[in-house]
């Protein structure tokens, strides 16, 4: 079984090795993401909220993912210490190599093109907006207080506008992990049936959280 939108969990951007981030996001924490697959007002779009539990200390990421359609809906533990991930649904589970850890960074090469504020005056939260990316893909990552994250727009020039465009929204985010269990593994995954994939996954978006 292979799912269909692996991709999901994009927050940041993957660096290369020796890179000087901007700011990291927090070394644990929990939140939802609401995600729209497309801005267009005519494109049919499809909509998917994530709760993402992040854990650097450990190198694991947990997501569960509902949608409108059963399709898009899916959960994935990542174990990047073990180079085990998980991902079922509707009963049927895949183990296959994770690849390697991702933290969740604002590349140095990023620049900031807005500095605002959200919230009532006098309980405001000061906001950073990030503009990166490569040919194929555009980002702009808005971030607050300690790089939390807090909204990425996705573009892609090869996409007719704004039918390659997406929307991520972070909200009701938590500080470290509250449990534990988010990062068992189900006992379908364990059982007759399984599917054991070799091979390395080059993916990065597949496990990076910006």
């Amino acid at each position: 079984m292979m799912l269909s939108h692996l991709w999901i969990v994009g927050l940041l951007v993957a660096m290369a090795p020796g890179t000087t981030p901007h700011c990291c996001a927090p070394a644990q924490f929990q939140t939802l993401m609401d995600e729209v697959e497309s801005l267009s007002s005519v494109r049919d779009k499809r909509f998917r909220r994530t709760m993402i539990s992040y854990d650097e200390k450990s190198k694991r990421m947990a997501i569960h993912t509902i949608a409108d359609s059963p399709e898009d809906e899916y959960d994935r533990i990542s174990d990047f210490a073990a180079n085990k991930s998980y991902e079922w649904a509707r009963g049927q589970c895949n183990v296959t190599p994770s690849g390697p850890f991702i933290p969740a960074c604002i590349p140095d090469e990023a620049k900031l093109v807005r500095k605002t504020f959200t919230g009532v005056s006098p309980n405001t939260l000061s906001l950073d907006t990030y503009h990166f990316g490569t040919k194929e893909l555009q980002m702009f990552a808005t971030v607050g207080a300690n790089c939390t994250p807090v909204e990425l727009v996705k573009m892609s020039p090869k996409i007719p506008q704004p039918d390659g465009q997406y929307l991520r929204v972070f909200y009701n985010m938590t500080m470290g992990i509250k449990d534990e269990s988010v990062f068992t593994p189900p006992k379908i995954c364990f059982q007759k049936g399984t599917k054991f994939e070799k091979g390395f996954f080059t993916s990065l978006s597949r496990h990076s959280i910006f």
